[in-house]
């Protein structure tokens, strides 16, 4: 069903999954975008996901200040609270009740796979009712995972705090060899290692570290992995090593999987709980030798301190094409990015039928991640320097 490009009539932005450290960017550039529009008079936020819908919990966003909005996108987390709520039989009907009640003509959804799908069922469930309706939703997971898209807002920030924080533990390992020679450090991701991959992107010597890389779509196998821990302290004399969560068994077994009490998520990802300090005691056993283990676990995605200007660039500009596509009468679609073909990095946004996103996941390739030396390539290089930002602090050591 075509949707007028002159459609007048109020929004609602929401926030789903995992927060970011840039999250907020996309809700600035959907807020101010829309607020400069004479056909959106008002844009509401929806508090905890669409949940803030179903339940009636909307902030009017246009009633706050200018200097606030500016503010909270430099905030990291989710400003209007996030979800993982998975759309029951009939809340589709009790969503568009709520946007008629509520004159919504416009919904911008900021997340990843789940939220692509979400999106897909209320802009089905608004041509099936014939209620005109533009949905766009806002790429946002640090997964980097999406289809479709070059890469996703949040993955450069945390991105770049993988690449740092890998170095900083690596010279602290370094100079506590002699009692602590082994490192993992556990690196967040769900089914894709381009969190672990990011580790290595200011490695410069086959010396440096991180010295081993596991990721999920490779097959964790214990006596393979210590061969490369003795390996490698053999030449290097330390080794710090960086995992997944999410790194798995031949047989798709997760190491160190949740055994009790709440398992899965709501729409039925495992979680998980100790892959490095299974690792570790896989080291001291076999190796005899003192390992320790690092998990930022969810400081990584939103620490300021390490945030990326242009991952905080890029969210910012996918929350205000949204709007800008809506208002063209654009729907069913995703802010994608694509690279362009040039020696210097630029990309530019484009419009992904949104029927392309769910219910699939963007994998490493042996393209960008070698298995049998368990190492990035240099096209993963490449492809993910560009995103963590400049000004990357530098690392020297006394001759």
């Amino acid at each position: 069903m075509p949707i007028s490009s002159s459609l007048k009539g109020n929004a609602v932005v929401a926030q789903s999954g995992g927060c970011t450290a840039v999250i907020n960017q996309s809700l600035a550039g959907v807020t101010e975008t829309a607020r400069a529009s004479h056909r959106i008079p008002k844009i509401f936020g929806s508090v905890h996901g669409i949940e803030g819908v179903l339940n009636r919990n909307l902030i009017d966003l246009g009633r706050q200040s200018r200097s606030l909005i500016k503010k909270i996108a430099k905030t990291p987390s989710a400003a209007l609270g996030s979800s993982r709520y998975k759309l029951q039989p009939g809340d589709d009907l009790k969503i568009l009740s709520e946007f008629k009640r509520e004159d919504i003509r416009y919904l911008f959804l900021i997340g990843g796979n789940d939220t692509a799908n979400t999106s897909m069922q209320i802009a089905r469930a608004a041509e099936k009712e014939n209620y005109d309706l533009c949905v766009i939703h806002i790429p946002k997971t640090i997964d980097n995972d999406l289809m479709e898209t070059d890469h996703c807002p949040g993955y450069g920030s945390v991105a770049r705090f993988a690449a740092v924080s890998t170095q900083e533990a690596a010279l602290d390992t370094k100079a506590m060899k002699r009692v602590d020679p082994v490192k993992v450090i556990e690196l967040m991701g769900r089914n894709a290692g381009w969190i672990v991959a990011a580790a290595a992107l200011l490695k410069k010597t086959e010396l440096d570290a991180p010295h081993l890389l596991y990721v999920p779509e490779v097959p964790f196998e214990e006596a393979h992995f210590i061969r490369q821990v003795d390996k490698t302290l053999a030449r290097a004399g330390f080794c710090i090593i960086v995992i997944s969560e999410t790194i798995r068994d031949a047989e798709g077994k997760r190491i160190g999987s949740k055994a009790g009490g709440i398992t899965r998520d709501p729409f039925g990802h495992p979680y998980v709980e100790g892959a490095a300090a299974h690792l570790t005691k896989l080291v001291e056993v076999h190796l005899k030798i003192r390992a320790r283990f690092d998990k930022p676990g969810t400081i990584q995605r939103m620490s300021m301190p390490y945030i990326s200007s242009v991952d905080q660039e890029e969210a910012y500009e996918a929350g205000a094409h949204a709007v800008k596509w809506a208002l063209k009468g654009m729907s069913k679609v995703m802010v994608g990015f694509k690279r362009a073909e040039s020696y210097d990095y630029k990309i530019k946004y484009v419009p992904i039928p949104l029927e392309k996103i769910p219910s699939q996941e963007r994998i490493l390739t042996p393209r960008f991640f070698d298995a049998p030396t368990n190492m990035v390539t240099p096209d993963f290089v490449r492809y993910a320097l560009p995103l963590i930002g400049n000004d990357l602090p530098e690392f020297p050591t006394l001759e």
